[in-house]
């Protein structure tokens, strides 16, 4: 088992950085490098098994919500084996605050098994995903 953790630290609240990181459907909307998703299945929200959907140059991602706790602002999803690779894929993202900063430390982490020869693409593809998206959040709160 392999994973990966990228975390930074954002100038604004926990709880005005999970009202826009918490929407598990809401991912395209705040992240640079991936579209607004579309709904997988009947399932809206934050309902544990929702489903987003994302087109990304000629690859379709399902992604499944797999927890979600809004009182400590995580959530873990994941995608069907082999996309990219990757089998027993389980991404987290969370909020902390720091409170004697007025700011949040935010972690995206993954867990999963790759075979060796896809391990460096497909582990700095994911690595290039979440660097991104934080560094977008970081400046979103910026000024």
């Amino acid at each position: 088992m392999a994973g990966i953790k990228v975390s930074t630290v954002v100038a604004a609240p926990a709880e005005r950085v999970w009202e826009l990181v918490g929407d598990f459907h809401g991912l395209g909307d705040w992240h640079p490098h991936l579209p607004p998703s579309r709904l997988g299945n009947e399932l809206t929200g934050n309902a544990i098994g929702a489903v987003r959907i994302f087109d990304l140059d000629g690859v379709v991602l399902h992604e499944t919500l797999l927890a979600y706790d809004d009182e400590a602002r995580s959530y873990t999803y994941s995608f069907p084996d082999g996309t990219f690779h990757f089998d027993d894929y389980r991404s987290t993202l969370r909020v902390t605050p720091v409170t004697e900063l007025g700011a949040s430390f935010v972690e995206w982490s993954v867990t999963f098994d790759i075979e060796p020869e896809h391990r460096k693409e497909s582990s700095d593809r994911v690595h290039g995903v979440f660097t991104s998206g934080l560094a977008a959040l970081r400046e979103h709160f910026a000024g």
